[in-house]
């Protein structure tokens, strides 16, 4: 036997399905990440949340995150669990590299967005100082080279 590696997995579920499916569900999840002699670390539900786009012609769906640890061989077996399910509208198994994430909608979007402004108002700054102010573009620079698409496009 090798060394368990740490994985997390995140599965959409049908949004018609009730709590009793979904545990259901995590319990399945549970029992064959034991059979390969891995080990749950952590399970959030992160809820019923709006799709990327619709699949199977709804456009939303229930959200759950599974961290844990495993032999590589209990991938293949989730994997095939989860194809099998009719209403897992989605799925995705990847190896941990780090710490835990927060969820999409607990991030800070306001710290994010603020802390973006900051690096192109800096960003301006350097290049006023670097330009005394004017813009310059050389012959191989990217706005010189939009400038050309532009004048293309208008031809």
């Amino acid at each position: 036997m090798g060394s368990l590696r740490e994985y997390e997995t995140v599965f959409v579920l049908h949004p018609n399905t009730d709590d009793a499916r979904l545990e259901e569900e995590i319990e399945g999840i549970r029992q064959t990440v034991h059979a390969g002699a891995g080990e749950i670390v952590d399970v959030e539900r992160w809820g019923r949340r709006k799709l990327a786009y619709v699949i199977k012609k709804v456009n939303e769906g229930i959200y759950t995150l599974i961290r844990f640890r495993s032999e590589p061989s209990v991938i293949a077996e989730l994997e095939r669990r989860y194809r099998l399910r009719e209403d897992i509208l989605r799925h995705l198994t990847v190896l941990s590299e780090g710490p835990p994430s927060e969820p999409p909608h607990r991030r800070g979007a306001d710290s994010v967005s603020a802390s973006s402004e900051q690096k192109e108002d800096a960003d301006q700054g350097e290049l006023e100082d670097e330009t005394d102010g004017a813009l310059e573009t050389t012959p191989g620079s990217g706005a010189s080279a939009l400038s050309e698409a532009d004048t293309d496009l208008d031809r």
